[in-house]
């Protein structure tokens, strides 16, 4: 079967817009036919196209959160889901999310299940809350879980704010004042050159930095190609994924960093392995598809997978994330949730105590960053303006 992109008209005159699994164009016409819709067109679509290519842009995460959560609340007012999502496609404002709740529909209609539409659009719905849906489908517990799925969406969108708000007051700080000196060595300090040039005693630190600034001037344009070389570099890195897999990897050695990278990997993990053990995922498949949410790089895959094979080879769960080099005290209470068969409680709790760990770590990092990059601008510029006083004045005795 193959995926088609179409656009028709329905009884009433509107176009509608969707997509339909049918052997080619014609059995994909005549299908629309069947339901009483009047093709426009139809084009082949793959299975599994990003949503940016499917609806003309990326679709931001909470517009997805909020889908969700508007889903669970048709549910549990007893709407079924075909019916809830033929609303939403109609009288909701679903933005550049349109053809992707007429998508759902449109494969709810042709007899797959709610998991399997998803499965359509991995760039929106991560496979561990495929797998959950997966399973909630088959308990009745859908109507809950969407629930719940949306409100830690909400939670992580939050505290993924927050992180990226904290690290971004810093990195601005350390641009600002890079910008800064840049700006004072290239535009200020070669107007004095001439008569420091004079003088009998020269300073070291001026002196580097006249050395540092005949290089910036002279080099100039060599520099800037380089400088847009790396950030297309950058560009292209992001646009892979492979940037954020480094900017982790980095992250997660340096001293200021470390802290907030780890929380906040074992405040994410913790929660999804208490929204997977609540739901009934099978642990060595919760293992591997948080993980392929959490980490960042091969190496911490295989640890995944090795910690996988352990719970299907018999070991508890608790003995197989050790593998996955969880601090300490999660492991620890991970471990007392399973012997008393509230591991979905206790994960709940240790995630909680990340979160507000991070929170502390977040609060020290931007206390610490901000004063250091002034305090670094303040001590280099005026340090520099102090030698260039000293030096004039010097020159200034000499002349009388």
């Amino acid at each position: 079967m193959t995926a088609f992109a179409y656009k028709a008209l329905n009884a009433q005159g509107s176009l509608e817009q969707g997509r339909i699994e049918a052997g080619d164009a014609d059995d994909a016409a005549r299908l629309l036919d069947r339901r009483g819709l009047i093709p426009v067109s139809v084009q082949e679509q793959r299975v599994g196209a990003t949503a940016s290519s499917s609806s003309g842009g990326k679709i931001p995460t909470q517009q997805v959160t909020r889908f969700l959560s508007d889903l669970s609340i048709m549910l549990n007012a007893g709407i079924r889901i075909d019916e809830a999502l033929a609303i939403m496609g109609k009288e909701f404002d679903n933005g550049r999310l349109k053809p992707v709740v007429a998508g759902l529909h449109t494969a709810l209609s042709g007899g797959r299940s709610f998991s399997q539409a998803l499965e359509d659009w991995p760039q929106l719905f991560p496979p561990f809350q495929i797998a959950m849906i997966k399973v909630a489908e088959s308990t009745g517990m859908l109507p809950s879980l969407l629930a719940r799925t949306a409100d830690e969406r909400q939670r992580f969108e939050a505290l993924a704010a927050r992180v990226s708000e904290a690290l971004r007051y810093p990195a601005v700080l350390m641009l600002g004042t890079i910008a800064v000196l840049v700006f004072f060595m290239i535009g200020v300090l070669p107007q004095f050159e001439p008569m420091l040039a004079q003088t009998r005693e020269p300073d070291a630190l001026l002196n580097t930095m006249l050395v540092v600034s005949r290089f910036l001037r002279e080099q100039g344009e060599w520099l800037l190609a380089l400088l847009a070389a790396v950030l297309l570099g950058l560009f292209i890195a992001a646009r892979r994924g492979t940037l954020r897999t480094v900017l982790w990897s980095i992250g997660g050695k340096l001293p200021i960093l470390s802290d907030i990278a780890h929380s906040y990997r074992t405040a994410r993990f913790t929660r999804m392995l208490g929204m997977m053990s609540e739901t009934g995922v099978a642990a060595p498949t919760a293992i591997k598809l948080i993980s392929e949410t959490v980490d960042h790089g091969e190496v911490a895959r295989e640890r995944a997978q090795r910690a996988s094979d352990a719970v299907r080879q018999g070991q508890r769960l608790s003995q197989a994330i050790e593998i996955l080099d969880l601090p300490p005290l999660a492991m620890r209470m991970l471990r007392i949730g399973e012997q008393s068969g509230e591991m979905a409680s206790l994960a709940y709790k240790v995630a909680d105590f990340y979160e507000a760990r991070l929170e502390r770590s977040l609060a020290r990092t931007v206390g610490f960053v901000g004063p250091a990059a002034v305090a670094t601008i303040s001590v280099l510029i005026g340090g520099m303006i102090v030698s260039i006083m000293s030096t004039l004045m010097s020159f200034n005795d000499l002349v009388r």
